[in-house]
């Protein structure tokens, strides 16, 4: 019994090493709106598609920021505070 006492199990991951990108819902659903609705250039499509992706799992974050700081403009541009 004592054997077993003197063996450690191995420390667990660190969740600062499996850190993901967390992007909210109502980006997700105002990227697929403008994915849906409105004429983008390639690199916007690209962002918004990440902007997605980043919500139901692994995705570029360079990418999926960008595309968020894209929305971002697009409320400000109205006038308006974006929501996210």
């Amino acid at each position: 019994m004592s054997e077993l006492r003197l063996r450690k199990k191995p420390p667990a991951g660190s969740l600062s090493a499996r850190r993901r990108f967390e992007v909210p819902r109502l980006a997700h659903n105002r990227a697929l709106h403008y994915l849906a609705n409105h004429d983008l250039t390639n690199d916007q499509r690209l962002q918004l598609t990440e902007v997605v992706l980043g919500y139901i799992g692994r995705c570029d974050e360079v990418q999926a920021r960008a595309g968020m700081e894209w929305m971002r403009e697009r409320y400000r541009s109205h006038g308006e505070a974006p929501p996210f």
